[in-house]
């Protein structure tokens, strides 16, 4: 069986910079992390494997070159591959062209599984799952949070909708889109491991591979125009500390209704 798992970086919304000439984030210096929704696509994926070997895992993101490293840690961490699609001339892309430039990858390859996360930190519009499937002409579906059984010819999976769960029957190969409810531990690279070669392991995907035109790619080719962005910053408040008893309880309970959850 294979899998390929779909991952984006964001950044870190304690530590970006933002430029307000451009009105974008400055990705290139920003810190970025893995999307939590992501990171359980790929802790299931490497579960998968623990349990089969035979299990073939690759792990796909679209970004900057500094992602190099952190790809290739998906390798020592047990991954089969890792492949990075980056291309100056991808920036400025939308949900619709970043699907297009990573399904132009995937047309290529062969899988059972398409792995992703429903939404991301820095956009939650939860497009870039489904317009890949769409794309590829395979069946998916958003919002999982429980993958009950996978095999190459089917997935079973729990996903929430209008606050209700369903239980579905999928046939393969389909691309599914997880939450981070499913709560799955990613773990880290082994000590031994940190810094082993694995260039054989890890591929850098460029345009001038993909062979995209200047009109479908970035910008020119994104049909989403932003008209401006709002910044927001966090505002770091105290916490306040209440004893276990009915005064303490009398007080949580004011808060939450002051603040309109009671």
């Amino acid at each position: 069986m294979k899998i390929i798992c779909l991952v984006k970086y964001v950044p870190d919304t304690e530590k970006f910079e933002y430029d307000y000439e451009t009105d974008k984030i400055n990705r290139d210096v920003s810190r970025l992390i893995l999307n939590p929704d992501d990171k359980n696509a790929v802790a299931f994926a490497m579960m998968q494997k623990k349990q089969d070997p035979s299990v073939y895992v690759e792990v796909v993101t679209m970004g900057p070159l500094k992602l190099e490293e952190p790809m290739k840690d998906f390798v020592r961490l047990g991954a089969d591959h890792a492949t990075l699609i980056s291309d100056r001339h991808f920036a400025g892309s939308d949900s619709l062209v970043t699907s297009r430039i990573i399904s132009r990858y995937l047309a290529s390859k062969e899988y059972d599984l398409l792995l992703t996360g429903t939404h991301t930190l820095d956009g939650g519009t939860g497009h870039v799952g489904p317009q890949i499937a769409e794309t590829m002409g395979i069946n998916q579906f958003s919002n999982i949070v429980a993958i009950n059984e996978v095999t190459p010819a089917y997935s079973i999976v729990e996903a929430l909708q209008e606050e209700k769960i369903y239980r579905l029957k999928i046939e393969n190969p389909s691309a599914l889109s997880v939450t981070h409810q499913m709560n799955l531990r990613l773990g880290f690279v082994r000590y031994e491991n940190i810094g082993r070669n694995v260039d054989d392991q890890f591929a850098l995907v460029t345009n001038e591979d993909l062979q995209l035109t200047a009109e479908q790619i970035g910008g020119k080719g994104s049909p989403t125009k932003v008209r401006k962005n709002v910044v927001v910053k966090r505002e770091q408040v105290e916490h306040k500390v209440v004893k276990v008893d009915d005064e303490g309880i009398d007080e949580v309970i004011h808060f939450l209704k002051e603040k309109g959850y009671l």
